[in-house]
């Protein structure tokens, strides 16, 4: 399980950044459907939907996405939004900074609706998956819905290289899970493992970082390419440890939430994998895994978590080779990292 605790220390320290986001969040639902009746318990069957779709993005989640994003923010802008020299154009700059955090937050969702269909799963944010509410046709339209939302969002940025960022991401996404729909039933390479989770996990937080930092070097400030690459080597592998984290918190059966697990579906995650590795099995089988014996259930978790802890640390490092007048609030990256380490 994940430090809670600290967790919120990060989003109390972003939180002026955050309530902006649910605010222009707010503000585009309601300029998407200006007579739908959100606050009436008497709704028709549409008014019901929307109001649906508003809870799933107003329901208890991490937000991690946007944090990262606001996390890269706060490091190389360095207070320069509240300094005496910053650009006249900087409220503009701050908001097309929201809105892109509020279309990573939407593309993530969009992405969860389409992946609890595939998954058969019924709940999702402690509540009725939109699969199970309605049925896998409507909860297509809800997952495009959103999409939709984030399109819009994007395209009022401005910036041609941001859209292309998003739409590798999307394509990304897209082989992930192609490839782990064709991978069912298949003992693959840890490696191969990686490479989906890249696609899957990965391509977004890079999508967003990417566009940042792009945003930040054309209106705020310039930004070196040894500080960029840095922040992207940090932000592919937390992305892949936190990728890593969720896999281990399923296999540990923690997260009581999923009905439809990855083993169910012929989806080995990497304690699986360890398993199976161990027993020399490759290639298709057919095995149920929920009959594991406990030591072997402790080997595999203890291999994960090391795993996990390794790739976090590269992330650290990544973050460390900067020196402090390179970078600003280091301690924010670190500590993110921490938060997730087993």
């Amino acid at each position: 399980m994940y430090n809670k605790e600290k967790y919120k220390e990060i989003l109390e320290y972003f939180q002026d950044d955050l309530n902006a986001l649910d605010s222009r969040l707010k503000s585009l639902l309601f300029e998407n459907n200006r007579n739908i009746n959100f606050n009436t318990d008497n709704c028709a069957p549409k008014d019901i939907f929307m109001n649906n779709i508003e809870q799933f993005l107003f329901a208890k989640s991490k937000r991690l996405r946007p944090v990262v994003l606001f996390i890269i923010k706060d490091a190389v802008c360095n207070g320069i939004e509240n300094s005496a020299g910053a650009p006249k154009q900087l409220k503009q700059t701050i908001q097309k900074i929201t809105d892109l955090a509020l279309a990573l937050e939407l593309l993530h969702s969009a992405t969860l609706i389409h992946d609890d269909i595939i998954d058969e799963a019924h709940l999702r944010r402690g509540i009725e998956t939109f699969n199970i509410k309605y049925n896998p046709h409507i909860a297509t339209i809800a997952g495009d819905y959103l999409l939709s939302l984030c399109l819009k969002v994007l395209s009022g940025i401005g910036y041609c290289e941001v859209f292309s960022y998003f739409t590798q991401n999307t394509l990304n996404i897209c082989n992930g899970e192609i490839d782990q729909f064709f991978n069912k039933n298949k003992v693959v390479t840890i490696e191969t493992y990686l490479n989906k989770s890249k696609n899957k996990t990965s391509s977004l937080f890079l999508a967003g970082a990417k566009s940042l930092l792009y945003i930040i070097n054309k209106e705020i400030t310039p930004i070196s390419d040894k500080v960029q690459g840095a922040i992207l080597d940090f932000v592919l592998n937390f992305s892949l440890g936190f990728q890593i984290y969720d896999d281990i918190e399923n296999f540990a059966e923690e997260n009581k939430e999923k009905t439809s697990s990855d083993i169910e579906n012929g989806i080995y995650t990497l304690p699986y994998l360890y398993l199976l590795q161990e027993d020399g099995v490759y290639g298709m089988i057919d095995a149920d895994l929920h009959n594991v014996s406990d030591q072997a259930r402790k080997k595999a978790l203890e291999f994960s978590k090391n795993y996990l802890n390794e790739i976090l640390n590269d992330a650290k490092k990544a973050i460390k080779s900067l020196d402090d007048t390179e970078i600003h609030n280091k301690k924010l990256f670190i500590e993110l990292t921490e938060i997730f380490k087993n």
